[in-house]
């Protein structure tokens, strides 16, 4: 299906109820529209991730004998989400990783925001990352004896 930049006047599709040139625009991303009005976010594809999902490609159609397609998981063979995510917390506990940053993650679904992906993120999404962040560093703050 056909796709079409977003008008920079429109409302941001991230939500954060800003227009897109005041919000995201300008971010390594764009919102694209398609032909019924369905908006999606493209990101650019690094050689890694393309070699990544042509591997992918190549074990599906060995494990099922067809091309993938629309309706199909690109990592089919993967653990259920949640698994994923429980490991994922536990190494970052294992880690030492800053609670407040397994806090956040846990809080927003699974995001991680760091230096080098900060470019790749809505607004809206950074701004509940931070307030996550903020608040797990309040609730400590309160529980530390005086």
């Amino acid at each position: 299906m056909a796709r079409k930049r977003l008008s920079r006047n429109a409302p941001c599709p991230c939500g954060s109820g800003q227009k897109y040139k005041h919000c995201c625009y300008g971010k390594a991303f764009e919102w694209q529209e398609d032909d019924e009005g369905a908006v999606s976010r493209s990101i650019p594809m690094s050689a890694e991730v393309a070699d990544l999902l042509e591997e992918q490609r190549q074990r599906f159609i060995a494990r099922y004998g067809r091309e993938p397609g629309p309706d199909d998981p690109v990592f089919f063979d993967l653990p259920p989400v949640e698994q994923i995510e429980f490991q994922t917390v536990q190494a970052m506990h294992k880690a030492g990783i800053d609670p407040a940053i397994i806090y956040a993650y846990e809080k927003t679904g699974g995001l991680l925001v760091t230096e080098a992906n900060r470019h790749l993120i809505p607004d809206k999404d950074l701004a509940e990352w931070q307030a996550a962040i903020d608040e797990y560093r309040a609730r400590q703050d309160h529980s530390a004896p005086e």
